[in-house]
Protein backbone atom coordinates (compact mmCIF):
# COMPACT_ATOMS: atom_id res chain seq x y z
CA UNK A 1 0.00 0.00 0.00
CA UNK A 2 2.89 2.21 1.08
CA UNK A 3 4.68 1.78 -2.20
CA UNK A 4 1.46 2.25 -4.05
CA UNK A 5 0.85 5.72 -2.54
CA UNK A 6 4.24 6.56 -3.50
CA UNK A 7 3.75 5.73 -7.27
CA UNK A 8 0.60 8.03 -7.54
CA UNK A 9 2.60 10.56 -5.45
CA UNK A 10 5.21 10.72 -7.94
CA UNK A 11 2.82 10.48 -10.69
CA UNK A 12 1.13 13.93 -9.49
CA UNK A 13 4.19 15.46 -9.40
CA UNK A 14 5.27 14.72 -12.76
CA UNK A 15 2.04 15.42 -14.28
CA UNK A 16 1.97 18.22 -11.94
CA UNK A 17 5.68 19.35 -13.74
CA UNK A 18 4.60 18.61 -17.50
CA UNK A 19 1.64 20.68 -16.71
CA UNK A 20 4.07 23.57 -15.48
CA UNK A 21 6.82 23.70 -17.82
CA UNK A 22 4.08 23.27 -20.41
CA UNK A 23 2.65 26.83 -19.57
CA UNK A 24 5.82 28.50 -20.51
CA UNK A 25 6.88 26.29 -23.38
CA UNK A 26 6.94 28.16 -26.71
CA UNK A 27 3.35 29.05 -28.05
CA UNK A 28 4.08 27.79 -31.66
CA UNK A 29 3.89 24.42 -30.03
CA UNK A 30 0.38 24.65 -29.34
CA UNK A 31 -2.15 24.03 -31.48
CA UNK A 32 -5.33 25.78 -31.35
CA UNK A 33 -8.36 23.40 -32.26
CA UNK A 34 -11.81 24.81 -33.87
CA UNK A 35 -14.70 24.64 -31.32
CA UNK A 36 -16.82 22.11 -32.26
CA UNK A 37 -20.17 22.85 -33.79
CA UNK A 38 -23.45 23.37 -31.66
CA UNK A 39 -24.90 20.28 -31.76
CA UNK A 40 -28.15 21.89 -29.75
CA UNK A 41 -28.79 24.19 -32.53
CA UNK A 42 -28.64 21.47 -35.18
CA UNK A 43 -32.16 21.04 -37.17
CA UNK A 44 -32.73 17.83 -37.39
CA UNK A 45 -31.19 14.80 -35.14
CA UNK A 46 -31.89 11.13 -35.97
CA UNK A 47 -31.05 8.50 -33.57
CA UNK A 48 -30.48 5.17 -35.70
CA UNK A 49 -33.03 2.30 -34.15
CA UNK A 50 -33.23 -1.73 -35.31
CA UNK A 51 -35.83 -0.35 -37.00
CA UNK A 52 -34.12 2.00 -39.39
CA UNK A 53 -30.85 -0.49 -39.72
CA UNK A 54 -30.29 -3.08 -42.46
CA UNK A 55 -27.22 -5.39 -41.90
CA UNK A 56 -25.72 -6.34 -44.88
CA UNK A 57 -23.73 -9.07 -43.59
CA UNK A 58 -20.76 -10.50 -45.64
CA UNK A 59 -18.84 -7.70 -46.37
CA UNK A 60 -16.66 -6.98 -43.46
CA UNK A 61 -14.32 -3.75 -43.45
CA UNK A 62 -16.10 -1.59 -46.27
CA UNK A 63 -13.56 1.62 -46.72
CA UNK A 64 -14.96 3.33 -48.93
CA UNK A 65 -18.42 3.50 -50.89
CA UNK A 66 -19.93 3.94 -54.09
CA UNK A 67 -22.46 3.14 -57.23
CA UNK A 68 -21.24 1.77 -60.10
CA UNK A 69 -23.20 0.63 -63.02
CA UNK A 70 -26.12 0.06 -60.80
CA UNK A 71 -24.44 -2.16 -57.77
CA UNK A 72 -23.20 -0.49 -54.72
CA UNK A 73 -19.47 -1.63 -54.77
CA UNK A 74 -16.98 -1.81 -52.08
CA UNK A 75 -13.80 -3.11 -51.07
CA UNK A 76 -13.64 -6.04 -48.34
CA UNK A 77 -10.94 -6.78 -45.15
CA UNK A 78 -10.17 -9.50 -47.13
CA UNK A 79 -8.98 -8.26 -50.01
CA UNK A 80 -11.80 -8.31 -52.49
CA UNK A 81 -13.80 -5.77 -54.94
CA UNK A 82 -17.83 -6.44 -54.56
CA UNK A 83 -20.99 -5.38 -55.96
CA UNK A 84 -24.11 -5.70 -54.20
CA UNK A 85 -28.32 -4.60 -55.24
CA UNK A 86 -28.86 -1.39 -52.91
CA UNK A 87 -32.61 -2.90 -52.82
CA UNK A 88 -32.47 -6.07 -52.17
CA UNK A 89 -28.76 -6.27 -50.53
CA UNK A 90 -27.89 -9.47 -52.55
CA UNK A 91 -24.07 -10.07 -53.45
CA UNK A 92 -23.82 -9.71 -57.21
CA UNK A 93 -20.13 -10.44 -57.71
CA UNK A 94 -17.10 -9.77 -56.06
CA UNK A 95 -13.21 -9.57 -58.01
CA UNK A 96 -10.39 -10.65 -55.95
CA UNK A 97 -7.40 -7.29 -56.17
CA UNK A 98 -4.53 -8.91 -57.32
CA UNK A 99 -1.15 -9.05 -55.88
CA UNK A 100 2.44 -8.13 -57.64
CA UNK A 101 5.45 -7.66 -56.69
CA UNK A 102 6.14 -7.35 -52.84
CA UNK A 103 2.57 -6.54 -52.24
CA UNK A 104 1.01 -9.15 -50.28
CA UNK A 105 -2.04 -8.60 -49.15
CA UNK A 106 -4.33 -5.76 -50.90
CA UNK A 107 -6.39 -3.64 -49.17
CA UNK A 108 -8.90 -1.02 -50.78
CA UNK A 109 -8.97 2.41 -49.25
CA UNK A 110 -10.59 4.96 -51.42
CA UNK A 111 -13.04 4.31 -54.42
CA UNK A 112 -14.56 7.10 -57.46
CA UNK A 113 -16.27 6.48 -60.00
CA UNK A 114 -15.70 8.36 -63.88
CA UNK A 115 -18.38 7.54 -66.37
CA UNK A 116 -17.65 3.37 -66.75
CA UNK A 117 -14.33 3.32 -64.85
CA UNK A 118 -13.93 2.75 -61.66
CA UNK A 119 -11.01 3.74 -59.76
CA UNK A 120 -9.24 3.15 -56.46
CA UNK A 121 -6.28 3.35 -53.89
CA UNK A 122 -4.87 0.64 -51.82
CA UNK A 123 -3.01 0.38 -49.04
CA UNK A 124 -0.14 0.06 -50.72
CA UNK A 125 -0.09 2.90 -52.39
CA UNK A 126 -1.63 1.28 -55.82
CA UNK A 127 -3.91 3.19 -58.13
CA UNK A 128 -6.02 1.23 -60.18
CA UNK A 129 -8.94 1.38 -62.58
CA UNK A 130 -11.42 -1.20 -62.99
CA UNK A 131 -13.51 -2.08 -66.31
CA UNK A 132 -15.16 -4.90 -67.55
CA UNK A 133 -14.03 -7.18 -64.75
CA UNK A 134 -10.29 -6.42 -65.16
CA UNK A 135 -7.82 -4.66 -62.85
CA UNK A 136 -5.11 -1.96 -64.44
CA UNK A 137 -2.88 -0.56 -61.91
CA UNK A 138 -1.26 2.97 -62.72
CA UNK A 139 1.45 3.12 -60.23
CA UNK A 140 2.31 2.15 -56.70
CA UNK A 141 4.48 4.26 -54.03
CA UNK A 142 7.78 2.50 -55.81
CA UNK A 143 7.04 3.65 -59.28
CA UNK A 144 9.63 6.46 -59.75
CA UNK A 145 7.03 8.86 -60.76
CA UNK A 146 5.54 8.89 -57.28
CA UNK A 147 8.62 7.64 -55.24
CA UNK A 148 10.20 10.72 -55.53
CA UNK A 149 7.07 12.80 -53.90
CA UNK A 150 7.62 11.03 -50.53
CA UNK A 151 4.46 9.02 -50.47
CA UNK A 152 3.20 7.98 -46.61
CA UNK A 153 -0.17 6.54 -46.48
CA UNK A 154 -2.79 6.88 -49.24
CA UNK A 155 -6.09 7.41 -47.33
CA UNK A 156 -8.61 8.67 -50.44
CA UNK A 157 -8.51 10.27 -53.59
CA UNK A 158 -11.25 12.45 -56.44
CA UNK A 159 -10.81 12.24 -60.06
CA UNK A 160 -11.33 15.66 -61.98
CA UNK A 161 -11.02 15.67 -65.57
CA UNK A 162 -7.34 14.47 -66.27
CA UNK A 163 -6.33 14.45 -63.01
CA UNK A 164 -6.31 12.31 -60.05
CA UNK A 165 -6.20 14.18 -56.73
CA UNK A 166 -4.63 11.60 -53.68
CA UNK A 167 -4.74 12.36 -50.06
CA UNK A 168 -1.46 11.51 -48.70
CA UNK A 169 -2.39 11.53 -44.68
CA UNK A 170 1.14 11.52 -43.60
CA UNK A 171 5.23 11.13 -44.52
CA UNK A 172 7.01 7.91 -43.33
CA UNK A 173 10.30 8.84 -42.05
CA UNK A 174 12.45 7.02 -40.67
CA UNK A 175 12.43 8.76 -37.38
CA UNK A 176 8.78 8.50 -37.09
CA UNK A 177 8.42 4.43 -37.82
CA UNK A 178 8.01 3.54 -34.13
CA UNK A 179 4.89 5.74 -34.18
CA UNK A 180 1.42 3.93 -34.39
CA UNK A 181 -1.70 5.45 -35.68
CA UNK A 182 -3.08 6.89 -32.11
CA UNK A 183 0.61 8.39 -31.84
CA UNK A 184 0.46 9.66 -35.86
CA UNK A 185 -3.14 11.35 -34.85
CA UNK A 186 -2.33 13.42 -31.56
CA UNK A 187 1.88 14.48 -32.76
CA UNK A 188 -0.02 17.15 -35.16
CA UNK A 189 2.66 17.41 -37.44
CA UNK A 190 1.77 19.17 -40.39
CA UNK A 191 3.36 16.75 -42.93
CA UNK A 192 0.68 15.32 -45.26
CA UNK A 193 -0.03 16.10 -48.52
CA UNK A 194 -2.16 16.15 -51.49
CA UNK A 195 -0.35 14.16 -54.91
CA UNK A 196 -1.97 15.39 -58.33
CA UNK A 197 -1.42 12.18 -60.50
CA UNK A 198 -2.65 13.03 -64.64
CA UNK A 199 -3.86 9.81 -66.63
CA UNK A 200 -3.00 11.32 -69.43
CA UNK A 201 1.14 11.83 -69.12
CA UNK A 202 1.17 9.69 -65.97
CA UNK A 203 3.22 12.79 -64.50
CA UNK A 204 2.43 13.46 -60.47
CA UNK A 205 3.21 16.19 -58.24
CA UNK A 206 2.76 17.57 -54.94
CA UNK A 207 -0.85 19.74 -55.01
CA UNK A 208 -0.48 21.27 -51.47
CA UNK A 209 1.39 20.17 -48.73
CA UNK A 210 1.93 21.06 -44.76
CA UNK A 211 -1.45 19.77 -44.15
CA UNK A 212 -2.39 17.73 -40.83
CA UNK A 213 -3.37 14.27 -41.31
CA UNK A 214 -5.41 14.48 -45.22
CA UNK A 215 -7.60 12.30 -45.23
CA UNK A 216 -11.49 12.39 -46.72
CA UNK A 217 -11.32 14.80 -50.07
CA UNK A 218 -13.97 16.42 -52.54
CA UNK A 219 -14.87 18.24 -55.49
CA UNK A 220 -16.63 20.92 -54.45
CA UNK A 221 -20.00 21.79 -56.46
CA UNK A 222 -18.54 25.09 -57.86
CA UNK A 223 -16.03 22.86 -59.67
CA UNK A 224 -12.98 25.68 -58.46
CA UNK A 225 -11.95 24.03 -55.01
CA UNK A 226 -11.06 20.97 -53.46
CA UNK A 227 -12.35 20.23 -50.05
CA UNK A 228 -10.15 18.29 -47.84
CA UNK A 229 -10.60 17.58 -44.06
CA UNK A 230 -7.39 17.14 -41.50
CA UNK A 231 -8.87 14.67 -39.77
CA UNK A 232 -6.50 15.72 -36.15
CA UNK A 233 -7.76 19.34 -36.52
CA UNK A 234 -11.13 18.72 -37.28
CA UNK A 235 -11.30 21.00 -40.17
CA UNK A 236 -12.23 20.85 -43.95
CA UNK A 237 -10.08 23.17 -45.76
CA UNK A 238 -11.33 24.46 -49.10
CA UNK A 239 -7.87 24.10 -51.64
CA UNK A 240 -8.06 26.06 -54.61
CA UNK A 241 -8.33 23.49 -57.63
CA UNK A 242 -5.88 25.38 -59.78
CA UNK A 243 -2.91 26.31 -57.44
CA UNK A 244 -3.74 23.87 -54.63
CA UNK A 245 -3.59 27.23 -52.47
CA UNK A 246 -6.05 27.60 -49.22
CA UNK A 247 -9.13 29.71 -49.67
CA UNK A 248 -10.09 28.91 -46.80
CA UNK A 249 -12.06 26.78 -43.89
CA UNK A 250 -15.38 25.11 -45.65
CA UNK A 251 -16.68 23.82 -41.85
CA UNK A 252 -18.57 26.28 -40.12
CA UNK A 253 -17.29 26.02 -36.43
CA UNK A 254 -15.26 22.65 -36.49
CA UNK A 255 -16.42 19.21 -37.47
CA UNK A 256 -18.22 16.98 -35.29
CA UNK A 257 -15.30 14.35 -35.26
CA UNK A 258 -11.88 13.22 -37.20
CA UNK A 259 -13.99 13.32 -40.72
CA UNK A 260 -12.74 10.21 -42.59
CA UNK A 261 -15.11 10.46 -45.64
CA UNK A 262 -16.95 13.42 -48.03
CA UNK A 263 -19.39 12.85 -50.24
CA UNK A 264 -21.65 15.07 -52.15
CA UNK A 265 -25.59 14.91 -51.14
CA UNK A 266 -28.08 14.90 -53.33
CA UNK A 267 -29.88 17.90 -52.69
CA UNK A 268 -27.20 19.69 -52.11
CA UNK A 269 -24.10 19.91 -49.60
CA UNK A 270 -22.51 17.26 -48.54
CA UNK A 271 -22.10 13.97 -46.19
CA UNK A 272 -19.40 13.90 -43.76
CA UNK A 273 -18.05 10.24 -42.07
CA UNK A 274 -16.67 11.11 -38.43
CA UNK A 275 -14.61 7.87 -37.44
CA UNK A 276 -13.75 9.44 -33.94
CA UNK A 277 -16.51 11.99 -32.65
CA UNK A 278 -15.52 15.14 -31.22
CA UNK A 279 -18.55 17.63 -29.80
CA UNK A 280 -17.01 19.53 -26.79
CA UNK A 281 -13.95 20.87 -26.28
CA UNK A 282 -13.76 18.35 -23.16
CA UNK A 283 -11.54 16.03 -25.11
CA UNK A 284 -7.77 14.35 -25.34
CA UNK A 285 -6.86 16.13 -28.43
CA UNK A 286 -7.56 19.64 -26.87
CA UNK A 287 -5.88 18.59 -23.88
CA UNK A 288 -3.08 17.61 -25.95
CA UNK A 289 -2.69 20.19 -28.47
CA UNK A 290 -2.63 23.20 -25.83
CA UNK A 291 -0.13 20.80 -23.42
CA UNK A 292 2.65 20.18 -26.01
CA UNK A 293 5.12 18.72 -23.51
CA UNK A 294 2.41 16.30 -22.56
CA UNK A 295 1.84 15.57 -26.31
CA UNK A 296 5.53 15.25 -26.97
CA UNK A 297 6.22 12.15 -24.52
CA UNK A 298 2.99 10.41 -25.84
CA UNK A 299 3.46 10.39 -28.91
CA UNK A 300 7.33 10.33 -29.46
CA UNK A 301 7.91 7.40 -27.02
CA UNK A 302 6.90 3.58 -28.07
CA UNK A 303 6.53 3.45 -23.70
CA UNK A 304 3.79 5.62 -23.68
CA UNK A 305 1.88 4.47 -27.08
CA UNK A 306 -0.71 2.36 -24.59
CA UNK A 307 -1.85 5.12 -22.99
CA UNK A 308 -3.43 6.96 -25.87
CA UNK A 309 -6.14 3.95 -26.39
CA UNK A 310 -8.24 4.21 -23.31
CA UNK A 311 -8.01 8.25 -23.25
CA UNK A 312 -9.30 8.25 -26.65
CA UNK A 313 -12.45 5.58 -25.64
CA UNK A 314 -15.32 7.90 -27.22
CA UNK A 315 -18.93 7.65 -26.12
CA UNK A 316 -21.10 4.87 -26.72
CA UNK A 317 -23.40 7.47 -28.47
CA UNK A 318 -21.58 9.64 -30.86
CA UNK A 319 -22.73 11.43 -34.34
CA UNK A 320 -22.06 8.87 -36.83
CA UNK A 321 -22.23 10.87 -40.17
CA UNK A 322 -24.08 13.81 -40.80
CA UNK A 323 -24.77 16.47 -43.62
CA UNK A 324 -23.61 19.94 -43.87
CA UNK A 325 -24.64 22.58 -46.26
CA UNK A 326 -22.85 24.48 -49.53
CA UNK A 327 -21.46 26.94 -46.82
CA UNK A 328 -20.46 24.02 -44.36
CA UNK A 329 -23.01 24.74 -41.61
CA UNK A 330 -24.25 21.26 -39.90
CA UNK A 331 -28.04 20.68 -40.59
CA UNK A 332 -28.41 16.66 -39.93
CA UNK A 333 -26.48 14.98 -37.76
CA UNK A 334 -27.28 10.95 -37.52
CA UNK A 335 -26.38 9.68 -33.51
CA UNK A 336 -26.27 5.17 -33.21
CA UNK A 337 -25.01 3.26 -30.24
CA UNK A 338 -22.62 0.36 -30.93
CA UNK A 339 -24.60 -1.82 -30.23
CA UNK A 340 -26.97 -1.40 -32.99
CA UNK A 341 -24.52 -0.72 -35.59
CA UNK A 342 -22.50 -3.07 -35.03
CA UNK A 343 -18.59 -1.05 -34.51
CA UNK A 344 -17.58 2.17 -32.81
CA UNK A 345 -16.14 3.76 -35.31
CA UNK A 346 -18.64 4.52 -38.70
CA UNK A 347 -16.76 6.61 -41.77
CA UNK A 348 -18.10 5.89 -44.83
CA UNK A 349 -21.22 7.39 -46.42
CA UNK A 350 -22.71 7.55 -49.45
CA UNK A 351 -26.65 8.56 -49.91
CA UNK A 352 -28.24 6.61 -52.61
CA UNK A 353 -31.86 7.17 -53.14
CA UNK A 354 -33.85 6.87 -50.02
CA UNK A 355 -31.02 5.38 -48.32
CA UNK A 356 -27.64 6.26 -46.92
CA UNK A 357 -25.04 3.38 -46.97
CA UNK A 358 -22.71 3.38 -44.30
CA UNK A 359 -19.20 1.48 -43.69
CA UNK A 360 -16.20 1.24 -41.65
CA UNK A 361 -13.12 -0.30 -42.01
CA UNK A 362 -13.76 -2.21 -38.28
CA UNK A 363 -17.85 -3.53 -38.88
CA UNK A 364 -18.18 -6.66 -39.92
CA UNK A 365 -21.10 -5.90 -42.51
CA UNK A 366 -22.29 -2.78 -44.14
CA UNK A 367 -25.35 -0.50 -42.67
CA UNK A 368 -28.16 0.50 -44.71
CA UNK A 369 -29.93 3.62 -43.23
CA UNK A 370 -33.59 4.53 -43.96
CA UNK A 371 -34.11 8.49 -43.36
Amino acid sequence: MFGLRILLSSTAICLIGVITYSSVYPATNRISLPDPADISKIPRKIGLTPSKVDHIQGVQGGESLVMFQGDLVTGTMDGFLVGIDPESLDLKWKVKCPLSGPVRYCRILGLRVVGEVLFGLDLFGRLFKFQSGEFQFLFDSNSPQISRLGPGFFSDLVVHQDMVFITDSFTLREDKKHLNLFQRFYSFEADGKIIAYNLKSGEAEVFADNLHLPNGIELHRDNRSLLVSEGNMYRILELDLETGDRVGVFSRGGTLGSVDNIRRASKGGYWLGVSAGRTTKLHVSDILATVPLLRYFLTEYPTFAPLLTPLSKRSVEQPRVYRVDEAGTVETVVFGEEDIIGTNALSEVLEVGQYVFLGSPSSKSLLRVTL
